[in-house]
């Protein structure tokens, strides 16, 4: 029988119930994915035992109703066709979502990974990841449900049983490049924030450790001053005291109490008893007074709430970006348009409600964003936002031009990078 099965083309006829038995089981042992139609009670063993059964909605016996998985209501074998194409959209549709939400979650969970390790301020607070994850994730993950099925999903090869919908392949193109590229979009624009702020770049790494001695509420910062122009630090050999109501800790960059303090007076270390700065910083680029805090930004807690603001603000643009290129697994974006209204909907909702959360008060004051001048408004991930665009198509155009070795096998590309 197995050598029968393996002809191009075979026709058995006038089988018993037991021999369609034999024949699927047969078929099934070779590896093959068997679907059964039948309409009669002789046929629904054999219904039974295929991988997809199908029965006749109007000429069909009840018992082959209750064998089969599907059941064409008009007799059609065409319906057979739309079917598969319906669940090959679903299964792509399902993918796309899956890959969707697991980049968006590496972009969430990347900044505390490097706030451990490397000990720079938290570059997204918990309120912002939580706006992130039911603010601006929520719709564009929806609009999935709403996509068409692509151009060729009815020209390509059957997928393999052992392929899931969730892989390891889909798990290292969601965290390894799509997560970390949207996460780039976003850390390009806080360090921006933070050196246009007067923080140097090299320095930032593990300032979150170092201790200082906090100010009195009049000390202004002077340079040509032996204490820098905090009346409550003072030297005893290598060690730095605090005197008068001064503490000596760790600046307070999560919360409001040093929001106003000008950390160059607060960041100080002593070398032979005499008083040095504790970390280097440059030039205020953006002399920007805080709403919040009603003093400059420039050198303060303040400006990590303003480069916080920016790494959401990025990530928001790499959401757009991560949307449109997940449209498709195989086609080109230009073959498949934008006519899904609801992800179009969703891109625009999505920057209406960064812009909420940047320019209105009652927002910055709730959620902790703030008023970032345009230019800080995360356009510095706009690179990395196009890089995951253009990254994407050019993947999808060597999953489809590069040559394969076998015409009913599917090219490298295809292989180890389609999720």
């Amino acid at each position: 029988l197995a050598s029968w099965l393996q002809k191009p083309q075979i026709v058995f006829a006038r089988t018993s119930p037991a021999q369609k038995l034999i024949i699927v089981s047969g078929c099934q042992k070779l590896g093959h994915v068997v679907a059964v139609t039948g309409d009669g009670v002789n046929d629904s063993p054999a219904i039974k035992k295929a991988d997809i059964g199908i029965a006749m909605g109007i000429t069909g016996s009840e018992v082959a109703k209750d064998a089969a998985d599907m059941v064409l209501l008009s007799d059609d074998f065409s319906a057979i066709i739309i079917g598969v194409e319906e669940g090959r959209k679903l299964f792509d549709n399902f993918k796309k979502t899956i890959v969707y939400v697991l980049s968006s979650n590496i972009s969430e969970w990347v900044p505390f990974v490097a706030f451990i390790t490397l000990q720079f301020p938290l570059p997204l607070s918990s309120i912002l990841i939580l706006c992130v994850s039911i603010g601006t994730d929520l719709l564009p993950c929806l609009s999935f449900c709403h996509e068409d099925g692509e151009l060729d999903i009815m020209a390509r090869l059957p997928r393999q049983k052992w392929d899931h919908l969730v892989n390891g392949k889909l798990l290292t193109f969601s965290y390894l490049q799509n997560g970390l590229i949207q996460s780039l979009c976003g850390f390009l624009p806080y360090f921006v924030i933070m050196h246009d702020f007067g923080w140097d770049f090299w320095d930032l790494f593990y300032t979150s450790l170092r201790k200082g001695v906090s100010p009195a509420p009049n000390d202004v910062f002077d340079e040509t001053l032996p204490n820098f122009g905090n009346s409550n630090a003072e030297c005893q050999g290598n060690t730095l005291i605090a005197k008068n109501n001064g503490e000596l800790r760790v600046p307070d960059w999560l919360y409001y109490s040093d929001m106003s303090v000008d950390l160059r007076l607060f960041l100080l270390r002593c070398n032979n008893g005499i008083l040095e700065r504790n970390i280097l910083t440059t030039n205020c680029k953006v002399p920007q007074i805080s709403p919040i805090s009603g003093a400059p930004i420039c050198y303060t807690t303040e400006s990590l709430k303003y480069a916080q603001s920016g790494f959401f603000y990025g990530i928001v643009w790499g959401q757009v970006s991560n949307v449109v290129s997940l449209k498709t697994r195989f086609a080109s974006i230009k073959h498949q348009g934008f006519k899904n209204f609801f992800t179009t909907f969703a891109i625009h909702f999505e920057i209406c409600v960064m812009l909420l959360m940047a320019y209105c008060h009652p927002f910055n004051v709730v959620l902790g964003s703030r008023d970032n001048v345009w230019y800080h408004l995360g356009l510095h991930g706009l690179p990395f936002s196009m890089l995951q665009l253009i990254h994407n198509e050019i993947r999808k155009l060597l999953i489809r031009e590069w040559p394969r070795p076998h015409p009913e096998k599917q090219n490298w590309f295809a292989r180890n990078s389609l999720w």
